[in-house]
């Protein structure tokens, strides 16, 4: 993740240096051995997933929660802010438009909007936002046009709005315009010719405008140079003087801890009862899990975890935990820049080679047993988009010989046991994935070498050091390499992220081109589901990817929180329902 940043899909909302951010190296685990028991406590999540650690909750409270997302910035409107780690730490008080819940249902941010947005044309595509008269910014002033233009112009691209921004998604580059109706909504006009099947989703607003003004910078609608220096001013400094959800920041250290109090202003579903919450970085689950078994945090879900942290907090019946797969999907992609990885004959045979279900069964089956290879990039099994996308006996099917036969019939020999392209030079590759807090990822770098070794090619490993993830990816500073995407119930913009225009895999294809081109023109979700599809069997079908699975993710809390429950829908996992945590009473009926 990992450094996962918030938003995912929706080309309204994203960018590749915003998608590039949204990752994270896969969960840690050990190999061998049965896995630990996986839920106690959260046994209900397995049938009733949106409301299980359900319990009515005591007033007042301080609730202490760990992270382990080291945020670099504050503000949420260009690519410092573009990590998870930043979207974490502000979710308690962010304006965001929507979340969707555990049985992937959209629900809108009803402390914001009085209602959906709504679809006014197609042509140009035109959204209304009707805001609730109550929405204010936490201290009194309304959520306004204002914000809605502010956010436009930081998102822009465009250097005569927002002079050497870099903006944390390309929403405002598809803006023609925003106006306020007389009934009050706020109006949304696109670009000729745009469009985006999940218009609905796109994020409109991060930071209040009349506060950019206030801190010094008066101009930012008319002055590129003040607008740009309004966005660094909210990336450097806590929102403390700000809230557009159920919480207000009162304290604050970047990176290392923050403290929230309820928002009295706030008029959202979500209503906390607690007298105080703070999110404290801790590095490791097994940290995390240590000051939980101390009591001096309350609760925890971390972004990697090693199975044997569950041996430590299985025998505390103070304690609770799960472990399920979530929003992080694991995989391998060849960087097609490398020359020998450029040619699709190699990627095919190395792909083959790689037993996929073996590196899932000895990695994350050691955390969740019930663990299952990923047959679609997009969907999950139980999606009506969902397709077959690998075929029995081709990529991730760990058939040696078919790899062996794929080579010799594109011409590569083999001298003693060094494979050799058909010009003769040895194959050599460089293999890149987070070792660093994570347990199983060596176990699965351990197996891709064995297989590609068998195949006659030499695999240097060269770990990707904490937290340089995008910096590696960006710089295509890899030949191999292993991590996870997050997802969400949103995928319109995804061919477009994963394999359009300045992908990270250097991959370039006709008929992908013409899908994302496609995608941008059409409203219709199946017809952006069957086309995301297509694009998705292009890619897998010229190995530039082999998918692993849905990687196990883990929620640890003291036995009396209630109300907090995983989420794979939203790259915020445990945070979307941030307003709703609290202690239980013991003393209710």
């Amino acid at each position: 993740m990992p450094q996962t940043p918030e938003f995912r899909r929706s080309a309204a909302t994203t960018s590749f240096a915003a998608i590039a951010a949204a990752l994270t190296l896969a969960v840690g685990a050990c190999g061998g051995g049965e896995p630990a028991d996986t839920t106690v406590g959260f046994e209900d999540c397995e049938t009733d997933p949106t409301t299980c650690n359900s319990g009515p909750r005591a007033d007042g409270g301080d609730l202490v929660w760990a992270v382990d997302g080291k945020w670099e910035a504050w503000g949420q409107a260009d690519i410092y802010g573009s990590s998870l780690a930043t979207s974490v730490i502000n979710q308690p008080l962010r304006p965001s438009v929507f979340s969707f819940d555990q049985n992937g249902e959209i629900h809108y941010n009803d402390g914001i909007y009085a209602e959906a947005p709504e679809l006014l044309a197609e042509a140009p595509l035109t959204v209304a936002y009707h805001l609730k008269e109550e929405a204010t910014w936490g201290e009194g002033t309304p959520i306004g046009i204002d914000d809605f233009i502010w956010h436009w112009r930081a998102t822009s691209g465009d250097e005569a709005q927002c002079a050497g921004c870099t903006p944390a998604s390309s929403y405002g580059s598809n803006v023609a315009s925003i106006e306020e109706a007389e009934d009050g909504a706020i109006v949304v006009t696109y670009d000729e010719g745009y469009l985006d099947a999940e218009w609905y989703a796109a994020g409109v607003i991060t930071h209040p405008a009349h506060l950019a003004e206030a801190r010094g910078h008066p101009d930012w609608r008319t002055d590129p140079a003040q607008m740009a220096a309004s966005i660094a001013d909210f990336s450097e400094n806590p929102p403390l003087d700000y809230s557009a959800g159920p919480f207000r920041m009162v304290e604050g250290e970047l990176g290392v801890y923050a403290k929230y109090v309820p928002n009295e202003e706030w008029t959202g579903s979500q209503q906390s009862t607690l007298d105080s919450l703070t999110l404290k970085y801790i590095e490791s689950a097994d940290a995390m899990a240590t000051e939980l078994r101390q009591g001096t945090i309350d609760g925890a879900a971390p972004s990697s975890f090693d199975p044997e942290v569950l041996d430590q907090i299985a025998g505390d019946e103070n304690l609770k935990y799960s472990v399920a797969p979530q929003s992080g999907w694991s995989h391998i992609d060849a960087n097609l820049n490398n020359p020998f990885l450029a040619e699709e004959p190699l990627r095919q045979a190395l792909f083959t080679a790689i037993d996929a279900d073996e590196v899932n069964d000895r990695a994350y089956g050691s955390a969740y047993e019930d663990i299952e290879t990923m047959q679609n990039v997009l969907f999950r099994p139980d999606s009506e988009y969902w397709t077959d996308q690998v075929e029995d006996g081709g990529i991730g099917s760990g058939d040696l010989e078919a790899a062996r036969g794929i080579l010799e019939a594109a011409g590569y020999t083999w001298e003693g046991e060094q494979l050799l392209t058909p010009g003769g030079e040895a194959v050599s590759l460089r293999y890149r994935t987070g070792l660093e807090g994570n347990a199983f990822t060596p176990i699965i770098q351990d197996l891709v070498i064995t297989y590609l070794d068998e195949l006659g090619i030499e695999v240097e490993a060269d770990p990707i050091p904490a937290g340089e993830l995008n910096s590696v990816l960006e710089a295509k500073d890899w030949d191999l390499i292993q991590f996870s995407w997050i997802e969400t119930p949103l995928f319109a913009a995804s061919a477009a992220d994963y394999w359009g225009e300045g992908n990270h895999t250097g991959f370039q294809d006709d008929e992908v081109d013409a899908i994302v081109d496609e995608l941008a023109t059409t409203l219709d979700r199946d017809r952006a589901a069957e086309l995301n599809n297509q694009a998705a069997q292009i890619s897998l079908d010229r190995a530039v990817q082999l998918p692993l699975a849905w990687t196990p993710a883990l929620v640890m809390v003291n036995k009396d929180v209630v109300n907090v429950r995983d989420n794979w829908a939203t790259t915020m996992r445990v945070f979307s329902n941030v307003g709703e945590w609290g202690f239980v009473d013991e003393g209710a009926e």
